[in-house]
């Protein structure tokens, strides 16, 4: 019988595998996925913590894959040499953002309004609410994510 915290957990992730089309956020899920469902009835974490730290452990297998047997590109002469996918990091950030259970909902949207290319001025004429109030929400909301994700990394 799977416990109700995994199970938690594994439909946190299915709903975020339906939500994405970024193949490396699905190997990321679907290796998390099978670290979950190797213990169902583990009762002691709570579903949020459980996704982070699988979620924490398919990156670090990803890195490792990576660092073993690198990509190489099926069109040499469109190759980009030496570059490394700056998406990577921004699919882990925006994974954070999700399940980050430590950031309101208000800050959660906005910070994700803001990575989806909309700025201070069109989020503060949507909301209807002046544009120095929005910045100031925006700037709270960064702080606040900025703290939460170094006591994270920390704590990794």
């Amino acid at each position: 019988m799977i416990s109700h915290p995994v199970a938690g957990a594994v439909t946190a992730l299915q709903k975020q595998a339906l939500a994405s089309r970024d193949t490396y956020e699905l190997d990321r899920i679907d290796r998390a996925l099978d670290e979950l469902l190797r213990n169902p009835t583990d009762t002691s974490t709570p579903a949020q913590h459980r996704i982070r730290s699988a979620m924490g452990h398919a990156y670090e297998a990803l890195e490792r894959r990576r660092a073993i047997a690198p990509v190489v590109p099926l069109n040499h002469e469109r190759a980009d040499h030496g570059h490394t996918d700056a998406r990577y990091l921004v699919v882990e950030i925006m994974a954070w953002l999700q399940a980050e259970p430590e950031l309101a909902s208000a800050e959660r949207v906005l910070l994700d309004d803001l990575a989806h290319g909309h700025d201070a001025t069109s989020m503060a004429r949507h909301l209807g609410v002046p544009l120095p109030r929005m910045r100031e929400r925006i700037s709270r909301a960064r702080r606040h994510a900025r703290t939460l994700w170094r006591n994270a990394e920390a704590a990794a």
